[in-house]
């Protein structure tokens, strides 16, 4: 969810926009990140040697303070509960264990970087008090380039390839957790706590972003609604229902709820009964007055980007 937000943040930023580039690093950070969240998953579901199976859930954002915390991996048990901060880096990599900073050193280069260490205890001490037990926690190394030269003070690292064999001695026999519950605690999170709003990260708008209907041709946010169709004044693509994509991208920055008077400026129709018949098979009335809710279809977005990152 927050990829995706800070994919189509990107897209939404004028070409010279100041924050464009430091949103496009997220962009890629994040990225580097999921690949190495997804290898960690999938050997897991391959290889983790248990009586019963664990559930494993991939990018999970809990409350935390006055806002949340990321858990990279989180695996539910019966006897045991683990939060696993996965780093997908090359270098040598160095934990401060008296003043709990991080660098690595890349080719000779020494770059400081947010400690994992901290991330982790942050993600720990979330999960705890989201369920109310005791909760694992471990760094994950998931490349092979990376090796660490100083380890940190309250958690293990792991190299992703022995990570099962210390998963499997986390099991005790004595806790008896209802996985069920917990995981149905995990779900409903999902629709509740998505990350930071990263418009307001970067101090942003909804004036700071370009409108109009994207061209899914071309990407590029040049289309017009002309004889029934949306034709792009850039590639001369035409077609039929690109407004849908522009309202997923709107429901990924902003939520579903679209008032009439911001979809004249988000769609670039002036026409209230074109207005109405576009959005009538991709919304759905409200109890308030003006305003509809879009229904959600992600893998447009998902579909898109795939094809533009891969």
């Amino acid at each position: 969810m927050q990829m995706l937000k800070g994919m189509v943040l990107f897209d939404r930023l004028p070409v010279r926009h100041a924050a464009k580039d430091k949103v496009f690093g997220e962009v890629k950070r994040s990225l580097a990140g999921a690949a190495g969240e997804k290898r960690t998953a999938e050997l897991l579901e391959r290889e983790l040697d248990l009586a019963e199976k664990a559930k494993i859930f991939r990018g999970v954002w809990l409350p935390y303070m006055d806002g949340f915390a990321q858990v990279d991996v989180l695996l539910l048990h019966p006897n045991f509960i683990c939060a696993l901060e996965v780093k997908n880096m090359v270098g040598e990599f160095y934990f401060d264990k008296d003043n709990f900073q991080f660098y690595r050193i890349v080719d000779g280069r020494k770059e400081g970087m947010r400690n994992p260490e901290s991330q982790l205890h942050r993600a720990v001490k979330a999960t705890e008090k989201f369920f109310g037990f005791k909760v694992h926690g471990t760094i994950v190394m998931s490349s092979r380039s990376g090796r660490v030269a100083v380890p940190p003070k309250l958690y293990p690292v792991i190299a992703l390839d022995y990570l099962p064999f210390h998963i499997e001695k986390m099991v005790d026999p004595l806790l008896s957790f209802d996985v069920e519950g917990l995981e149905g605690l995990v779900r409903r999170s999902r629709g509740q706590f998505n990350g930071p709003d990263l418009l307001l990260k970067h101090k942003l708008t909804r004036d700071c972003l370009e409108v109009g209907v994207r061209c899914l041709g071309c990407r590029r946010v040049m289309c017009e609604w002309r004889d029934r169709k949306w034709r792009c004044s850039y590639c001369g693509s035409i077609s039929s229902n690109a407004h849908e994509f522009a309202l997923q991208e709107y429901t990924i920055l902003f939520g579903s709820e679209l008032t009439t008077e911001f979809a004249y400026k988000w769609l670039g129709i002036k026409d209230k009964y074109v207005l109405y018949r576009l959005l009538g098979n991709c919304t759905i009335k409200s109890n308030k007055r003006g305003t509809r809710y879009i229904i959600e279809n992600r893998s447009l977005l998902i579909d898109h980007f795939k094809e533009i990152y891969s």
